[in-house]
């Protein structure tokens, strides 16, 4: 059976719950409108500061990659790998030597690439390893590749005005 303190719905007035929030709500004061200004200019300065910062950074990135390039982020023992790299890369596939590789006393009857049936055939540096340097002497044992067959030798180097050049022992 319904309450007889709540209206009936043939009255057409809310009943129940509905009837209590109506209520409620209807005791709550609405709070003024907030005034919006749209008249107010802003400002890009922000952006255009941000956009300053951004490129300063690049560009200090690119100038800072220009005069140190990664060549000269290499360790010693990179720099080893290097010169056995471009020693191989002269002799390979040809027969002729190239001074600027070598160290000034080189003896090319002891030649580190002195592999039978190398000459005039295509030599591939497979890699370096076990690199030791005191001062500006150096060993490394290099593995190159000459068609298909692989030999490993103990390389000397020596240092010349920061150049690391192969030497013969």
């Amino acid at each position: 059976m319904a309450d007889p303190s709540e209206p009936s719905p043939e009255s057409g007035e809310p009943t129940g719950d509905s009837a209590r929030s109506a209520r409620g709500s209807a005791e709550v004061t609405a709070e003024p409108p907030i005034p919006i200004d749209q008249g107010e200019t802003r400002s890009m300065l922000p952006f255009l500061v941000a956009a300053g910062v951004i490129v300063l950074v690049v560009a200090g990135i690119v100038v800072s990659t220009l005069l140190s390039p990664a060549e000269k982020n290499l360790t010693d023992s990179g720099r080893v790998a290097i010169a056995a790299r471009n020693f191989v890369q002269s002799r390979s596939e040809t027969d002729s030597f190239d001074a600027s590789t070598a160290c000034a006393n080189f003896d090319e009857n002891r030649s580190p690439l002195n592999f039978p049936g190398a000459s005039g055939k295509k030599i591939d540096l497979v890699k370096v390893e076990n690199t030791a340097i005191e001062g500006d002497k150096a060993t490394a044992d290099v593995t190159f590749r000459v068609e298909g067959r692989e030999s490993t030798g103990n390389w000397h180097f020596t240092r010349a005005d920061s150049t690391w050049l192969v030497c013969t022992a």
